[in-house]
Protein backbone atom coordinates (compact mmCIF):
# COMPACT_ATOMS: atom_id res chain seq x y z
CA UNK A 1 0.00 0.00 0.00
CA UNK A 2 1.36 3.25 -0.62
CA UNK A 3 0.32 6.39 -0.78
CA UNK A 4 -0.39 8.71 -4.03
CA UNK A 5 -1.42 12.13 -4.61
CA UNK A 6 -4.79 12.49 -6.53
CA UNK A 7 -4.69 14.06 -10.08
CA UNK A 8 -7.53 15.95 -9.76
CA UNK A 9 -7.42 17.34 -6.02
CA UNK A 10 -3.41 16.97 -5.54
CA UNK A 11 -4.27 15.08 -2.01
CA UNK A 12 -2.64 12.52 -0.40
CA UNK A 13 -5.15 9.36 -1.06
CA UNK A 14 -4.03 5.37 -1.28
CA UNK A 15 -2.81 4.28 -4.20
CA UNK A 16 -5.84 1.09 -3.60
CA UNK A 17 -8.83 2.74 -3.59
CA UNK A 18 -11.30 2.75 -6.63
CA UNK A 19 -12.14 6.86 -6.65
CA UNK A 20 -10.35 9.69 -4.24
CA UNK A 21 -12.78 10.15 -1.19
CA UNK A 22 -12.00 14.33 -1.60
CA UNK A 23 -13.44 14.60 -5.15
CA UNK A 24 -14.68 11.95 -6.58
CA UNK A 25 -12.18 10.84 -9.41
CA UNK A 26 -12.39 7.60 -10.53
CA UNK A 27 -8.74 6.41 -9.93
CA UNK A 28 -8.67 3.35 -12.87
CA UNK A 29 -6.25 3.84 -15.86
CA UNK A 30 -6.32 8.06 -16.88
CA UNK A 31 -4.99 8.44 -20.54
CA UNK A 32 -2.62 11.31 -20.74
CA UNK A 33 -5.06 13.93 -22.11
CA UNK A 34 -7.80 13.60 -19.17
CA UNK A 35 -4.32 14.15 -16.84
CA UNK A 36 -3.89 17.04 -18.77
CA UNK A 37 -7.09 17.63 -18.54
CA UNK A 38 -7.73 17.66 -15.05
CA UNK A 39 -4.34 19.78 -14.49
CA UNK A 40 -5.70 22.13 -16.69
CA UNK A 41 -8.89 22.40 -14.43
CA UNK A 42 -7.22 22.39 -11.19
CA UNK A 43 -4.85 25.09 -12.78
CA UNK A 44 -7.56 27.28 -13.72
CA UNK A 45 -9.42 26.87 -10.11
CA UNK A 46 -6.07 28.24 -8.23
CA UNK A 47 -6.02 31.29 -10.83
CA UNK A 48 -9.58 32.23 -9.82
CA UNK A 49 -9.12 31.95 -6.13
CA UNK A 50 -6.16 34.32 -6.54
CA UNK A 51 -8.23 36.80 -8.82
CA UNK A 52 -10.70 36.75 -5.89
CA UNK A 53 -8.35 37.41 -3.25
CA UNK A 54 -6.63 40.23 -4.99
CA UNK A 55 -10.48 41.81 -5.29
CA UNK A 56 -11.17 41.24 -1.59
CA UNK A 57 -7.40 42.52 -0.83
CA UNK A 58 -9.35 45.99 -3.08
CA UNK A 59 -11.74 45.70 -0.94
CA UNK A 60 -10.25 46.06 2.03
CA UNK A 61 -8.68 48.60 1.00
CA UNK A 62 -11.43 50.86 -0.36
CA UNK A 63 -13.49 50.30 2.94
CA UNK A 64 -10.04 51.37 4.56
CA UNK A 65 -9.86 54.41 2.87
CA UNK A 66 -13.36 55.45 3.27
CA UNK A 67 -13.37 54.72 6.90
CA UNK A 68 -10.28 56.95 7.38
CA UNK A 69 -11.98 60.02 4.93
CA UNK A 70 -15.67 59.48 7.15
CA UNK A 71 -13.99 59.74 11.04
CA UNK A 72 -13.73 62.30 13.00
CA UNK A 73 -12.46 64.56 12.23
CA UNK A 74 -13.70 64.31 8.53
CA UNK A 75 -11.60 63.97 6.10
CA UNK A 76 -7.70 63.12 5.80
CA UNK A 77 -7.17 63.90 8.82
CA UNK A 78 -3.92 62.88 10.57
CA UNK A 79 -3.19 60.75 12.77
CA UNK A 80 -5.77 58.66 11.01
CA UNK A 81 -7.74 56.14 12.85
CA UNK A 82 -6.44 52.95 13.57
CA UNK A 83 -8.89 50.53 12.35
CA UNK A 84 -8.56 52.62 9.04
CA UNK A 85 -4.88 51.85 9.36
CA UNK A 86 -5.17 48.44 9.80
CA UNK A 87 -7.91 48.02 6.81
CA UNK A 88 -5.73 50.12 4.29
CA UNK A 89 -2.76 47.54 5.23
CA UNK A 90 -3.80 44.89 5.52
CA UNK A 91 -5.75 45.25 2.11
CA UNK A 92 -2.66 46.32 0.76
CA UNK A 93 -1.08 43.68 2.25
CA UNK A 94 -3.70 40.69 1.00
CA UNK A 95 -3.69 42.12 -2.58
CA UNK A 96 0.35 41.86 -3.39
CA UNK A 97 0.87 38.58 -1.80
CA UNK A 98 -2.29 37.50 -3.84
CA UNK A 99 -1.23 39.09 -6.95
CA UNK A 100 2.32 37.68 -6.66
CA UNK A 101 0.69 34.12 -6.29
CA UNK A 102 -1.15 35.09 -9.19
CA UNK A 103 1.68 35.94 -11.21
CA UNK A 104 3.52 32.97 -10.23
CA UNK A 105 0.50 30.69 -11.18
CA UNK A 106 0.75 31.96 -14.95
CA UNK A 107 3.87 31.72 -15.48
CA UNK A 108 5.16 29.54 -18.56
CA UNK A 109 6.56 26.96 -16.40
CA UNK A 110 4.03 26.34 -14.05
CA UNK A 111 1.38 26.18 -16.68
CA UNK A 112 -0.38 22.86 -17.59
CA UNK A 113 0.06 21.42 -20.96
Amino acid sequence: MAIIHCPGCSRRISNQVKACPHCGLAMGELSQEDVDRIARRYWRRQVYRASNITYFGMTLLVVGAIWWWLAEPAGWALPPPPVAVGLVSLGVAVYLAARVWLFWLRLRRNRPG
